[in-house]
């Protein structure tokens, strides 16, 4: 049975549905009720419109550490059993929010960038609801608990939030601005859309019935004008020695398939670059270094990034495949610099 006297304030209604499966079910015997243990250990809660986790660990030295191990094993039991519940044709939810049309790589890229800065919140109201430590066998257990309902009540909030700050932010910024200019000014939408991606792969687990929240009209309107400001987007490259000369043809095919527009004349951004290209035999395979200095600078002439980035080609084919595949490498690395360049428009 639950100790009353160590519950949490959840404590009074865990006692009360104990004590009527008690009457309907009629007492059991149990190992953990002999030795003194709580009778979670052994028999987890089990309620509807609630999940519990048990968990435990073994005591060294230290009791406060065994006890955070055993709240840690506790909460990874309870988030494998939510996904227990979450069939492959649910989580289909969780793919509907992302589609907003076609992004090019350039917008998945400063996306994943954006995303990976983005720590994973902890999910609403989990609590640890009972410790207990076995000091005979010198082993610690915790109870987690979480109110599903409540849990979704809040991330449905928090989405919704979300999808008011991108739409305010949207309809804030006007659409007769430079394309960079509209950019700079919408990057936030990203990492808000970025942090409600990751809010809905919560909502769906700890949702009754694992369903997320859909975009509706208003915020997939925002997050395609976004990409289409992206696609919009036009870069010159500006070639600053003779090396940089030979390998322009690999960096404008590598910005291209990133997404992004080449040209001359008018451009968002133009890319500065300086390279240096060494090239090594060896052992029957053609090796090239590249390492260029990159300056993008917006169209006044200001300075958004400055790099320097190195590749490599190994080809044992030919000294030109070499080159390709060192040119292809910069020019990959070259769209990551671009990418982090729009993320540092946040905040």
């Amino acid at each position: 049975m639950v100790n009353v006297s160590r519950a949490s304030k959840w404590g009074v209604l865990l006692v009360a549905g104990t004590l009527v499966a008690c009457v309907s079910n009629g007492p059991k015997p149990s190992s953990a009720k002999s030795s003194g243990m709580p009778d979670w250990v052994e028999n987890e809660p089990n309620q509807s419109g609630h999940v519990y986790g048990v968990g435990s660990a073994p005591v060294y030295v230290d009791q406060a550490k065994a006890l955070q191990q055993a709240q840690d094993a506790a909460r990874v039991s309870m988030i494998q059993k939510l996904k227990v519940t979450v069939t492959g044709s649910l989580s289909q939810d969780i793919q509907e929010t992302r589609r907003t049309g076609q992004a090019t790589e350039i917008v998945k890229t400063v996306r994943n960038q954006i995303t990976s800065r983005i720590p994973q919140a902890e999910l609403d109201n989990l609590e640890v609801e009972e410790n207990y430590v076995d000091k005979k066998n010198k082993v610690a257990y915790a109870l987690v608990h979480l109110d599903r309902r409540r849990a979704s009540s809040n991330l449905r909030q928090r989405i919704a939030d979300l999808d008011m700050q991108v739409t305010s932010l949207s309809d804030r910024v006007p659409d007769n601005l430079a394309t960079l200019k509209q950019l700079q000014g919408l990057m936030p939408a990203l990492k808000w859309l970025s942090q409600r991606e990751k809010l809905t792969e919560q909502l769906v687990l700890v949702d009754m019935n694992n369903r997320g929240v859909q975009k509706d009209e208003m915020l997939t309107n925002a997050e395609a004008r976004i990409n289409q400001l992206f696609d919009r987007l036009q870069v010159s490259l500006v070639a600053k020695n003779d090396a940089a000369k030979r390998v322009r043809a690999g960096l404008s095919k590598s910005l291209t398939d990133l997404g992004l527009r080449l040209g001359n004349s008018g451009a968002d951004l133009t890319i500065e670059y300086s390279a240096n290209l060494r090239e090594v035999e060896k052992g029957g395979r053609y090796i090239v270094f590249a390492d260029g200095q990159v300056d993008i600078k917006d169209g006044a002439g200001r300075v958004l990034s400055s790099v320097r980035e190195e590749a490599k080609g190994v080809s044992a084919a030919s000294m030109e495949q070499g080159r390709y595949k060192a040119v292809e490498q910069l020019g990959n690395k070259l769209g990551g610099v671009i990418a982090a360049s729009f993320v540092s428009f946040i905040d």
